[in-house]
């Protein structure tokens, strides 16, 4: 960027003249004010000689820089945060982010040495901006001698008729009998582990739904009743139990889990199965949304589907009863709901089924959920969205026929759930104040 040096003119009187030469300066510059300069966001422009360029900029409250560019307010991105402006300067993983005027990123192709770096937002800062129209904003970082790049921790910004729940990029089935499935088939999965301190490892507990960007919603069955938080992680983003993936997934710790009041398993089947849990990352953040990690939306309260219809479900449950392990990478597969009555029936299950639960299968029998998938979702499709129609909860063996997969009725509990969402929130609401 050139810079703008300020010409100053001096008036005086001519010895013996009698006149006084006028300066060449427009009005605007003979106050103090330049008419070229680069202020952004109302900032005012002062002549300064201690500055090459000539010139400072006055910055309006809640901006900064040398140019006004830097807006101290904004907590999130909007779309794809090309105009993100904030302060946000750590990674996804929480690597601080190099100043883009750093020497080290003389020969990267973005930093402030740029023609266009204000206008991509690149200056003499370390914050995160996305100058070359990536799916959210993100900067360089060091690791080892290499110089990275890697998305940011910002959220995306929310307004109440925003919503980006129960969308995805990516479709793929089947799940017992099937094939793998990309997480973004399936973006509000959930992994929860437990931590064996007798043997200090990670080990697969339970599936789940992200339902708020610090809520996941399982099956109560999946915790037994000495329950700690402490001892359980859940990782969003990731479709193999196997890998680590730095770029796509999250890893929270979980701060709390609320089982339902009336769970139980007395009569032989799970009832009022359902629980949830809040989750946080080490830095204190809750989830981020992006192509692979997005809640599902709740359905609403009087919603009733069709028996026959085709719902999704998800996890990473042993792929047949006889398997001993479970599947390492996830899988998703089609079932279609079955009357209530039929459920019911002695053929099927007979009283163990009350209104709280619900049954589907494939009517092949070849499609179920298994054992390992339970908390997991059942999501349904309803206008453009998916919903969280039920939870993976119990079955005689998987696949077996007149046996189908037995599911939480989420409709039932969205008071249960509203509440205690709202309740914490109110809480943390009340201590912040205080």
């Amino acid at each position: 960027m050139k810079l703008l040096i300020a010409l100053v003119t001096v008036s005086f009187f001519t010895t013996g003249l009698g006149w006084k030469k006028q300066s060449r300066l427009p009005e605007r510059a003979k106050s103090g004010i330049k008419e070229d300069c680069n202020c952004l966001n109302g900032g005012t422009c002062r002549v300064s000689h201690y500055y090459s360029r000539g010139y400072i900029c006055l910055c309006p409250t809640g901006y900064i820089g040398e140019h006004c560019d830097i807006d101290i307010k904004i907590q999130c991105y909007r779309k794809n945060g090309q105009d993100y402006r904030g302060t946000a300067s750590r990674t996804s993983h929480r690597r601080e982010c190099l100043p883009w005027n750093s020497p080290k990123l003389h020969e990267n192709m973005y930093n402030s040495g740029r023609k266009d770096a204000l206008e991509l937002g690149l200056g003499k800062h370390n914050y995160c901006r996305n100058p070359d129209g990536s799916s959210k904003p993100w900067c360089y970082f060091q690791s080892g001698l290499r110089i990275v790049s890697m998305h940011c921790d910002i959220p995306v910004c929310k307004t109440e008729s925003e919503s980006t729940c129960g969308q995805r990029t990516h479709k793929l089935f089947k799940i017992v009998d099937g094939s793998s499935t990309p997480i973004e088939s399936q973006p509000w999965i959930a992994t929860i582990f437990w931590h064996s301190k007798k043997y200090q490892q990670d080990h697969f507990q339970c599936g789940g739904s992200l339902i708020n960007a610090c809520w996941v919603m399982t099956a109560a069955h999946c915790f037994p009743e000495s329950i700690q938080p402490q001892d359980y992680s859940v990782i969003l983003g990731n479709s193999k139990l196997d890998e680590t993936d730095h770029e796509r997934e999250q890893r929270f710790q979980v701060e709390k889990i609320i089982l339902h009041q009336d769970y139980s398993d007395e009569t032989g089947a799970y009832d009022n199965d359902i629980a949830l849990v809040k989750i946080k990352s080490a830095s204190g953040h809750c989830a981020v949304e992006s192509d692979y990690v997005q809640p599902i939306c709740l359905p609403p309260s009087n919603m009733v589907l069709k028996d026959g219809s085709q719902c999704e479900i998800a996890g990473y449950g042993q792929e047949s009863f006889s398997d001993w392990f479970y599947s390492l990478i996830l899988k998703s597969g089609k079932v279609q709901l079955i009357s209530q009555q039929l459920c019911k029936s002695k053929e099927y299950y007979g009283n163990l089924i009350n209104d709280n639960m619900f049954c589907a299968g494939d009517p092949q029998w070849k499609t179920d959920a298994c054992k390992g998938d339970s908390g997991g979702p059942m999501s349904c499709e309803h206008n453009g969205r998916m919903l969280l129609y039920g939870i993976i909860s119990w079955g005689e063996e998987c696949a077996k026929q007149n046996k189908p997969g037995v599911y939480t009725r989420v409709t039932r509990y969205l008071p249960w759930i509203y509440s205690h969402m709202k309740t914490d929130s109110d809480l943390r609401s009340r201590n912040f104040s205080e």
